[in-house]
């Protein structure tokens, strides 16, 4: 039987999503869904002492492709029922996009019975 999907990101929170990108330097933005819908949003920020003395840091964001990162976290989302997508960041570029996708298991138990 096959599952309904629905989408993982409202529009107006991908703005708001993008926004965030554009402010982030070194770190991660973490997309955490439960049944296909985006749930959580993390975000991680690492500075280097260097970064500091950086008089660009804030201007970061302004180098993306705001459609294609768009289009990039789209996909990433879809069809992820359970899982998370990890967008990481160096020096304000997007260097990597990471999908960890859970499955759940209805049918199985844990040792007190409860579910894994």
């Amino acid at each position: 039987m096959s599952k309904a999907v629905s989408p993982g990101l409202d529009p107006a929170v991908l703005e708001g999503l993008i926004h965030l990108v554009k402010r982030t330097y070194h770190g991660q933005i973490i997309l955490i869904t439960q049944n296909f819908r985006v749930v959580q949003v993390e975000r991680k920020e690492n500075f280097n002492p260097e970064d500091l003395l950086d008089q660009n840091l804030g201007l970061a964001g302004e180098r993306l492709k705001v459609q294609a990162l768009k289009d990039k976290i789209t996909q990433a989302l879809k069809s992820l029922e359970f899982g998370q997508v990890i967008l990481v960041f160096k020096k304000g570029h997007l260097t990597q996009i990471e999908r960890l996708q859970k499955e759940r298991f209805s049918d199985l138990q844990g040792m007190a019975g409860d579910g894994i």
